[in-house]
């Protein structure tokens, strides 16, 4: 399909009008489940200590691990549209097709760099897990926090490589952040 006299239309020239909802799946809702439990107990805590002068002591360490969580789930619903933040005003001066090459290009480097952050994570919770590192409040295993890194970046990587295959096919455009540049 063809726009402005027959030229077809480079992927920084999305219209405003035309965007598409974000998708909801799982990464979705774990995401909305785990900010709104975030955002429950950090604001009982700040009830409790600035309200009543008191607080409830293991739920520091609580929200620290359920604050890991929901950022990495929401890295994961970014990324199901491809909506992460990139320096890309420059790739908007190139051909359409030279685009899709960089871009392909700048997201294997980003699965070889998921890769070195996969296996570094693995290796350090695989030590949590043999030498566990107890929360002294709650006497959680620190593995708890970490295991969603490995995760996530493998989902993350999996998800880089759907993106570069609908973008190659046509059906992904630049995000709505590179198009507004």
């Amino acid at each position: 399909m063809t726009e402005q006299g027959g030229r077809r239309p480079a992927l920084g020239e999305a219209k405003l009008m035309e965007r598409d909802f974000p998708k909801f799946g799982v990464e979705t809702a774990i995401a909305a489940v785990l900010l709104t439990i975030l955002m429950v107990m950090m604001t009982a805590q700040v009830v409790l200590r600035f309200g009543f002068g008191t607080s409830i002591t293991w739920l520091e360490e609580v929200i620290r691990i359920v604050f890991v969580w929901a950022v990495y789930a929401s890295v994961l619903v970014a990324s199901i549209e491809d909506k992460h933040i990139r320096v890309a005003l420059h790739i908007t001066f190139l051909p359409h097709r030279l685009q899709l090459v960089v871009l392909g290009i700048a997201d294997l480097c980003w699965i070889g760099f998921n890769a070195v952050v996969i296996y570094g994570a693995c290796i350090y919770s695989m030590s949590l897990w043999q030498y566990p590192y107890r929360l002294p409040t709650t006497g959680i295993n620190l593995i708890w926090a970490f295991a969603i890194i490995p995760v996530a970046f493998f989902i993350l990587s999996v998800r880089i490589l759907v993106n570069i295959r609908r973008r190659a096919r046509g059906e992904l455009d630049m995000t709505d952040a590179q198009a507004e540049m």
